[in-house]
């Protein structure tokens, strides 16, 4: 696979997330951690918060959730901009991206 049919198929993901987070007001946020053989994967639902483990200092879904969509926002237009005229259409099946079984 060359880099532009990586960044294409990251493209269409990011849309795909992207449009899921905005019609659902409640869909489940899943993280890991980069770099981290050993570190669970984390899925924050809404009305769940992050709490630091050094401080009461809390994130709760709902920031989380629009920091997510800016990112992704910015990420689309990025990819957008590097992609102008080169991205070729991708099949559902080639987009699927893991086991989305949870969220």
């Amino acid at each position: 696979m060359d880099a532009t049919e990586r960044m294409s198929r990251e493209l269409e993901r990011a849309r795909i997330h992207l449009s899921r987070l905005e019609k659902d007001a409640t869909h489940p946020l899943d993280f890991t951690v980069q770099e981290s053989h050993t570190a669970p994967s984390l899925i924050l639902r809404a009305g769940q918060h992050l709490r630091s483990a050094h401080s009461d200092v809390s994130l709760d879904y709902e920031l989380m959730r629009q920091l997510l969509i800016e990112a992704l926002r910015t990420r689309i237009a990025e990819l957008d901009e590097k992609l102008v005229g080169t991205a070729p259409a991708l099949s559902l099946d080639e987009l699927q991206y893991g086991d989305q079984t949870e969220a």
